[in-house]
């Protein structure tokens, strides 16, 4: 069969993680990614395989909804234990696998739409069982277990004979496009492909929520008109069915869906902004649901084997390296639903949305963003390499890691993205071309094989072609010239303050604010064990115990070390680069920092804060002027991203 997508990925398995991405999915196996089954079992380990209604979503058909969060965690968790090369954990995939299959009825259906009076047009029904048909076809791109392919094929031809014509749903149903369009990766069968197209007119005659190819292709933009989640999930549809028909113009309404978004609502941290869940303006203190951090990193990694275009491996890394991992507990024992750039607080009051939403836990009453928090690591592994159809190599993103395929074996030595270099030692004896991505931050690259720098130019789709007719122990080495970048955020269609933002190669910088930890009970609908918690997450700063109030409110400010601004003609000259070497684990201790300055901007705040404000004003009033050092984002979890302006030309004195 003819597929349109200029690369392809590689089998699930074939690239695993090493170095530091290795320690986090370490941490991550003995965290929440090996864990959440066992910690709401209701809600993420049966769903699928012994399926029982989850009392605090009431007496309603919730089946859809375990459906998307149990077969996302499933979905991750497979990618996980493959990438991971983790034998429990494969076997724990494969006896889930084993468990679901049992369960298909005898018309191939093989959701969790079971009950006798169960609503089989529900849209959660395809959108719930569009999760598990991922996590299944996972596992058989591991494997090549044909029963597990057959099984998924036969659940999706019930969806093109039950769901026929207008039988379908407009909100999140259409994602059971993606299993379809795998599934005749597989098989062949066309009438995969015309369910799909059909459906993709479907949404276009019901286009409530202006998530239409058409809508996608279009200049116009709409705010709260759709689920956040919905930029990575639905703009990838239209893309995978250009894969199979070659129409253009599904391919150019997922690139310019994805256009619109980064220019209106994707914040410098990679996250989409989640205004009470759908789409808003970027701002300082709007919040990034954690599916969103997934779900946009799973469309750029598709966009970049479709199109074959580096600027998604960019995309990938920005979200990645700084959004994905600065809402993450360290240990990988926690995560809050909802951060933001600027989080002063992380409580379980903090949130300018809902109650709940930024304090860290494990898993919550509804637990889409902890399951998502699980996929991003193997997905953003698995899109780091891709291959063409003469099995030359493309580095889409950088990382430590190896890819293992066929004859071809490739080692990625690196501390990128806190160093702007990194190795690649062959482990074979064959004759490939070895593409580079070239960032689009990068101002000049340089090129050594075998320690010889050789002459390079950056190709159409932003690759480096390095062709070598290559022997075992064999290296290649890139190097990038990256310069420290200066953003004035435009926040006008929310704030119109213009804070400014720093940026050094693929990472986004931060003030690091000190936390402080609090233990707290938290709602789970399962009882925590010894271990894990909620946690209520504090800027850490001593209390003064003078007697007089006055001086009690001017200690309080003093110590309010996130109460700076800084001046919007900062250029990269006014900042000093400090590389620092590995000292135990990347996120929790910085490898690179930023030195500049700012000022102290005492009435920046309120004196007594329970969340993160907005600041008032676009130009803040300030006093002395400070050091600032700045940290990667992805190493913080209490910080400020967005500065404010300070005011130089009225400067105030403080008492």
């Amino acid at each position: 069969m003819k597929r349109f997508q200029k690369l392809d990925r590689f089998p699930l398995g074939s690239i695993h993680a090493e170095g530091f991405l290795k320690e986090q999915m370490e941490l991550g196996r003995d965290g929440m990614c090996g864990h959440l089954h066992e910690l709401e079992p209701d809600m993420i380990a049966n769903p699928y395989v012994n399926k029982k209604k989850v009392k605090a979503w009431g007496n309603g058909d919730q089946d859809g909804w375990g459906a998307e969060i149990s077969g996302n965690y499933w979905a991750g968790y497979i990618q996980f234990a493959y990438t991971l090369n983790d034998a429990d954990m494969i076997k724990t995939a494969e006896n889930w696998v084993n468990a679901v299959l049992k369960n298909q009825k005898e018309d191939g259906y093989l959701g969790t739409y079971t009950g006798p009076d169960a609503l089989i047009y529900d849209d959660y029904n395809a959108w719930g069982t569009s999760c598990g048909m991922r996590a299944l076809i996972a596992f058989y791109e591991a494997t090549k277990r044909k029963d597990v392919l057959e099984a998924v094929y036969r659940c999706m031809l019930w969806f093109c004979k039950n769901w026929a014509g207008d039988r379908k749903t407009t909100y999140a149903g259409m994602n059971i496009i993606e299993p379809m369009i795998f599934t005749y990766y597989y098989t062949g069968d066309e009438r995969l492909i015309q369910f799909s197209e059909d459906y993709l007119d479907f949404i276009c005659r019901n286009d409530l929520y202006k998530m239409s190819y058409q809508s996608m292709l279009s200049d116009e933009f709409y705010y709260h008109a759709y689920h956040a989640g919905a930029i990575g999930t639905k703009t990838r549809l239209p893309a995978l069915v250009y894969t199979v028909t070659g129409n253009k113009d599904y391919l150019k309404a997922s690139e310019n869906f994805i256009r619109k978004n980064r220019e209106k609502s994707i914040q410098l941290t990679g996250g989409a902004v989640s205004s009470t869940e759908y789409n808003g303006p970027v701002g300082a203190v709007r919040e990034t649901e954690y599916c969103c951090f997934t779900t946009i990193n799973q469309a750029y990694s598709y966009l970049s084997y479709i199109t074959g275009n580096a600027k998604y491996g960019d995309f990938m890394e920005e979200v990645f390296y700084n959004g994905a991992q600065g809402a993450r507990k360290k240990d990988e024992k926690a995560i809050p639903y909802l951060s933001a750039p600027n989080q002063v607080y992380a409580t379980e009051f903090s949130s300018g949305v809902y109650a709940n939403q930024q304090v860290y836990a494990p898993c919550y009453p509804v637990s889409c963003c902890p399951v998502n928090a699980v996929a991003i690591v193997p997905d953003f592994i698995r899109g780091m390499m891709l291959h063409d159809e003469a099995d030359n190599v493309y580095v889409t993103a950088y990382g430590p890691c190896t890819l293992n395929y066929m004859d071809i074996s490739i080692t990625e030595e690196t501390y990128y993205p806190f160093r702007n270099q990194s190795k690649f030692i062959i482990n074979c004896d064959k004759e490939f071309t070895l593409y580079l991505k070239a960032p689009e931050w990068s101002l000049s690259q340089t090129v050594k094989v075998n320690d010889k720098t050789i002459d390079v130019s950056v190709n159409d789709d932003g690759y480096i072609p390095v062709f070598g007719n290559w022997s075992l122990g064999d290296t290649v080495e890139i190097f990038f010239e990256a310069k420290v970048k200066v953003i004035q955020v435009d926040d006008s269609d929310g704030n119109s303050k213009y804070p400014i933002a720093v940026k050094y190669g693929a990472l986004l910088y931060s003030y690091h604010i000190s936390e402080k930890w609090i233990e707290t009970e938290g709602n789970p609908m399962t009882k925590l064990p010894d271990g894990w918690s909620w946690y209520n997450v504090m800027p850490a700063f001593e209390e003064s115990d003078v007697e007089d109030a006055h001086e009690r409110l001017v200690r309080r400010r003093e110590q309010y070390t996130w109460n700076i601004a800084v001046d919007e003609h900062l250029t990269s000259d006014d900042f000093e680069i400090e590389e620092v070497d590995k000292e135990g684990y990347v996120w929790s201790n910085p490898m690179i920092k930023l030195h500049t300055h700012c000022y102290k901007a005492p009435y920046l705040n309120a004196i007594y804060e329970g969340k993160t404000f907005e600041p008032i004003g676009a130009y803040q009033p300030v006093t002395e002027k400070l050091p600032l050092t700045l940290v990667p984002h992805g190493c913080t979890n209490l910080r400020i991203t967005y500065f404010p302006k300070a005011d130089l030309r009225n400067k105030v004195s403080f008492f």
